[in-house]
């Protein structure tokens, strides 16, 4: 795929394969609305900003960054280097670097693959199951009918996957501190712990429901 118009070239240092990219490499050249500095902002996870993502308008290294900064690295200027004292507890302990969730390489095999792989099915698993669907319902009024199984590629599937989750994000996550997130954590399972007690004595099956490992 050839990069999207207004995208400048780059030199050797700030192409997908060298450890300088994801400081380096050029952002917010094209009608993409992202900024590496800062924490993310409205703009930025707009409707028409995310349908930008799965219609391949933006670069891989764009979809990293804005997810990167929700998940609460920031970027520092001065040092030219991601910082992680911002992120989410549980996702810092186990990613204290940014992964890339994309594979900006494109090289699909294991060696080069695994790590964006696995990267990218552990933000998956942090969406509860209630939030899976929100590109249907957030972008298909916009006009994204989804992929169609014949031209779906590992690059396709992962932007979709960030999408979903910055959808998710977005309505659930952004502007809240952690001691927040956690107090309706609790009450949300306080709920669900009140309704299965309700089911039993009904004499109903338990509802099963897919586990969910969260970011904070």
């Amino acid at each position: 795929q050839e990069p999207p118009s207004g995208i400048q070239k780059t030199t050797t240092e700030t192409l997908p394969f060298s450890s300088l990219y994801a400081t380096h490499g050029l952002i917010g050249n094209s009608t993409f609305v992202i900024s590496r500095t800062g924490p993310p902002t409205p703009p930025e996870l707009a409707n028409p900003n995310l349908l930008q993502i799965v219609r391949l308008n933006c670069t891989d290294l764009e979809v990293n960054t804005l997810v990167w900064k929700c998940l609460g690295y920031r970027f520092d200027p001065a040092k030219k280097k991601w910082t992680n004292d911002e992120c989410f507890p549980n996702w810092k302990a186990k990613y204290p670097n940014p992964p890339d969730l994309i594979n900006m390489q494109r090289i699909y095999s294991k060696e080069i693959d695994e790590p964006s792989l696995r990267s990218n099915q552990a933000l998956v698993r942090s969406i509860p199951m209630e939030y899976k669907q929100s590109l249907k319902k957030y972008l298909k009024p916009l006009g994204f009918p989804g992929y169609k199984l014949a031209g779906l590629t590992p690059n396709k599937t992962r932007r979709a996957q960030c999408t979903n989750w910055l959808l998710f994000y977005r309505e659930n996550l952004f502007g809240k501190s952690v001691e927040q997130l956690r107090e309706e954590r609790r009450v949300k399972k306080e709920k669900e712990r009140l309704e299965e007690e309700r089911r039993k004595a009904e004499g109903k099956d338990e509802e099963w429901k897919p586990p969910v490992t969260e970011v904070f």
